[in-house]
């Protein structure tokens, strides 16, 4: 084969479920164990040692695995679970390209785990949502805000060079400030994602069951007449953001730091892979593990309607097929109206979670987020030539 077999998927691990420290108000996972009956508080040995393998096995014998470590907080494992998972992918993944990332709020880290994450390469991404007033708008625990225990962590990571990049959540706190939130974020990073958050509320049936917020439309589920939850970015303000933060970067950083809208972007007007799952024509190549070994077609669709099966029953790459109407509807579920917009091609609908709108002929399947998608798309191709 030519380029060799370098196939790859994007299997999250949910190492302790939605089991957190914190209890930011916009999380989508913290009921999670709640809503997801009998789920074990920290992945099992034989549910660890089935996804190593199963994931080194679906991958490419040329591709570089992709260990994603998520939660909830992921740290909540324990270093032991950690160093126990290392010496499987060794064990398993012998001459194999093995790159390990963990996403954290970084508010538990000490220099142990740091040294940890130094020696063996991980690369971090760490939950900051800009300046202190922007990110303990939502981002809370017990004590209240969790900025300048995160702001600890970064200096921690940053002594013990532990390679991390930032996740930024735009929401309706910070969405107005995008050269301030860019201007912090600098400092401490090249590589930045910017998120929006986009979620309704919860219908009465869901509440009851213990849900916040309502289950995405989607291959099997379809939208109903929620409303917004209140700390949602609003869509013209999205893409002003990204706009804002744009040309910032434009500004002070083109060539020398990376803001993955924009790289993945870029590569869509080249007609390369954009590399970002919410702006590529199909999805379904990813998929979450939970802790007891549930597999789901994507962690936003962490709901019964959604889970594939088992890994200890099912093989990872027999579930990892069965996602494929999942990830066909991304741009079968589209209007009509999206197959004539310009921007098609650079947005492919965005992702389907945020399909919440119905298109003028009355169609499921507009994107929220629009609009600002639109103001986005127009200003970045206006302003960079592929």
């Amino acid at each position: 084969m030519a380029g060799g077999d370098t196939r790859t998927f994007a299997v999250m691990a949910k190492v302790v479920g939605g089991r957190c420290n914190l209890a930011c108000t916009y999380c989508y996972y913290l009921e999670k164990p709640a809503l997801l009956r009998g789920l074990s508080s920290r992945m099992t040995r034989a549910v660890l040692e089935a996804y190593v393998r199963q994931n080194l096995e679906i991958n490419g014998k040329d591709a570089t695995v992709e260990f994603a470590w998520h939660g909830g907080e992921p740290t909540l494992a324990g270093l032991d679970f950690f160093r126990e998972a290392l010496l499987l992918e060794k064990r398993y993944g012998s001459n194999r390209k093995i790159v390990n990332t963990l996403q954290t709020n970084a508010t538990l880290l000490d220099d142990e785990w740091c040294r940890f994450f130094s020696e063996n390469g991980f690369l971090l991404g760490v939950s900051l949502d800009g300046p202190e007033r922007f990110h303990d708008a939502y981002r809370v625990g017990p004590g209240g805000g969790s900025f300048r225990r995160t702001m600890e962590g970064i200096g921690l990571l940053m002594r013990h060079k532990v390679s991390f990049n930032t996740l930024t959540t735009v929401n309706a706190a910070n969405s107005k400030h995008p050269r301030e939130v860019y201007d912090f974020l600098r400092q401490f990073t090249d590589f930045m994602q910017f998120l929006p958050v986009v979620e309704t509320s919860g219908a009465p049936f869901e509440i009851e069951e213990g849900q916040r917020f309502g289950m995405p439309p989607g291959s099997h589920s379809s939208l109903f007449g929620r409303g917004m939850a209140p700390f949602s970015v609003e869509a013209e303000d999205y893409g002003a953001f990204l706009c804002g933060v744009f040309d910032r970067w434009k500004d002070l950083d083109f060539g020398r730091k990376f803001v993955q809208i924009f790289e993945a972007t870029l590569g869509n007007m080249r007609g390369e892979p954009g590399g970002l799952c919410v702006h590529e024509a199909l999805c379904g190549h990813g998929a979450s593990v939970e802790a007891n070994g549930d597999v789901y077609a994507c962690d936003h669709y962490a709901f019964a309607n959604y889970r594939l099966g088992n890994l200890l029953e099912t093989p990872l790459g027999e579930l990892m097929e069965k996602n494929r109407r999942f990830g066909m509807h991304k741009t079968c579920g589209l209007p009509r109206e999206c197959f004539s917009c310009p921007a098609v091609r650079l947005c492919f609908g965005g992702c389907p979670k945020d399909r919440i709108l119905r298109s003028p002929d009355g169609k499921e399947g507009k994107n929220y987020l629009c609009e600002g998608y639109k103001r986005f798309f127009r200003h970045f191709t206006e302003n960079m030539k592929p």
